[in-house]
This record gives structure tokens, C-alpha cells and sequence, in this order.
């Protein structure tokens, strides 16, 4: 299994065995993270890993998962510095995935006593361990809304096209809210989000979070498709006043 295969199997896993992993699958790990490119690579980050069965690990927090291990990406400031963290983690989770590894973000879980590099702070937590239930998921029991709830066809859209907007809509995010919105047109896809409060976190950093996850599915499967795709911000479309969503950022395809 690829990590886009996995963006279609991926669930979240919350019940664990108390099992400690090979010391390959970390060499593994390690190898795959340090050749990922960030989309901000001017912001410095970190993934710190923690054994929580020898004590390592103090994770507290409401909806929390207890496992045998957590993952811990910590981030220096910056724009887009969540969303950095969701691009960059998520990518990790499905290789974990592919691996036959258990995830499950802990998006209000709090770090107890684990210290990051100087000058970073936690983005985010994951559990992750082997399942002590089933692993992966068949995509259409995911429950998510059908691209027609979720995009705008302004133009025919390619096949390859329609595969990246799968992708997104399988993205995993915050309560399931799914806070993307797509205007598509042949060569361009304008991301927008809707205007939700989020409980109990930065709405902001949480919904750049989610928009990194889902921008790191649409970057799989162009490469899946073997498409090149760029990132950009369109300032008239930010400029504009809309009353349920904002713009957010624009895909290009080449």
C-alpha cells in the first residue's frame, strides 16, 4: 500500500494494544519524515516521538486515546505554520497507516512535561500503536459530505481533477467538519472555508491545521496522476466580503 492508497483505508484507531513497535519500523519512520519537503520550509519544525508505556509520554486532555505511543509535532510561529504541521503530519500518518500502524489525531490533547526544541511550541498529538481493532476502512464508509455539497463546477473538470477532489473530501479533520469549499474550474481549484466557530482551540490555527491535511491529499493524488500542482494566494479573491465562507488559497494545475 502508497500513501494514496492509504488516504482511502486511513481511520482513525482508538483502542490500542499495550505492544512496543520494532526498532525498524522507527528507522523506517525516521527516514521517511527527514525526506519530506514542508510547504513552509523556511519554518522550522520538529517530530519528537514518546514511549508512554516506559513513562515517557503524559498526554491529557478531553476525547484523549490512550496508546502505547504518541507522536508529538512541534513548530516554530510563522504563516502557515499549522498548516505546515497538517501537511506535513498527515503525510507521516499514512505512511504509518501503510505500515500497518494505528493513528488517531488528538486534536485537544494536552502535552504534560514533554519539551520540544527551544523556540517551538505542540501543534498537535498523535496516538499511534498497533489496532486492537480493524486498521483500515473501505472509503465509502467514511462518513463525509459528496463532492456536490462541497464544489462549485464552474468548467468541465478532468478526471485527474476529480481524483484530487476525492482525495481532499477523504481528509480527515476537527469534529468531521470538513471546512473546505472548492470552486473548480479545468486548470484551477479555489479553496475556501467556511466560517465555523471551533470549540476549545484557535478556529484559525484549527482550520489551517485541517486545510494541510487536505492539501496534502490533493498533492498525493496529482502525484498519483502524474500532475504537477503549485500553491498560491489570489489577494482578489481574498479581498472579497462573503457572508458563509473565505477565501483560503488557490490550487494550480499544471
Amino acid at each position: 500500500m502508497n500513501l494514496y492508497e492509504a488516504v482511502y483505508n486511513r481511520k482513525s484507531v482508538r483502542h490500542y494494544k499495550m505492544e512496543l513497535l520494532p526498532q525498524e519500523f522507527f528507522r523506517n519512520l525516521r527516514k521517511f519524515e527527514q525526506g519530506l519537503q514542508s510547504f513552509t520550509p523556511e519554518i522550522k519544525h520538529s517530530v519528537e516521538l514518546f514511549n508512554a508505556m516506559d513513562g515517557e509520554a503524559r498526554i491529557k486532555g478531553l476525547f484523549h486515546v490512550k496508546a502505547p505511543y504518541y507522536m508529538v509535532f512541534f513548530s516554530e510561529p510563522g504563516e502557515y505554520a499549522a498548516l505546515n504541521a497538517g501537511y506535513l503530519l498527515e503525510q507521516i500518518v499514512l505512511y504509518m497507516t501503510s505500515r500497518g500502524v494505528g493513528t488517531c489525531y488528538q486534536g485537544m490533547a494536552k502535552t504534560v512535561g514533554l519539551q520540544g526544541p527551544a523556540g517551538m511550541d505542540p501543534v498537535m498529538v498523535v496516538a499511534f500503536g498497533y489496532a486492537d481493532e480493524k486498521l483500515h476502512r473501505e472509503s465509502f464508509r467514511a462518513k463525509r459530505l459528496p463532492l456536490k455539497e462541497l464544489c462549485v463546477f464552474k468548467e468541465d473538470s478532468t478526471e485527474e481533477t476529480r481524483l484530487m477532489l476525492q482525495a481532499a473530501r477523504l481528509a480527515p479533520s476537527a469534529f468531521n467538519r470538513q471546512p473546505w469549499r472548492f470552486i473548480v474550474y479545468q486548470n484551477r481549484i479555489h479553496v475556501f472555508a467556511r466560517k465555523e466557530p471551533i470549540p476549545l482551540r484557535s478556529k484559525e490555527d484549527r482550520i489551517e491545521f485541517d486545510m494541510g491535511i487536505m492539501l496534502s491529499h490533493v498533492t498525493l493524488a496529482a502525484e498519483e496522476c502524474w500532475r504537477d500542482v503549485e500553491f498560491a494566494r489570489k489577494e482578489n479573491l481574498a479581498a472579497r466580503e462573503m457572508r458563509s465562507n473565505q477565501y483560503f488559497m488557490s490550487i494550480l494545475l499544471a
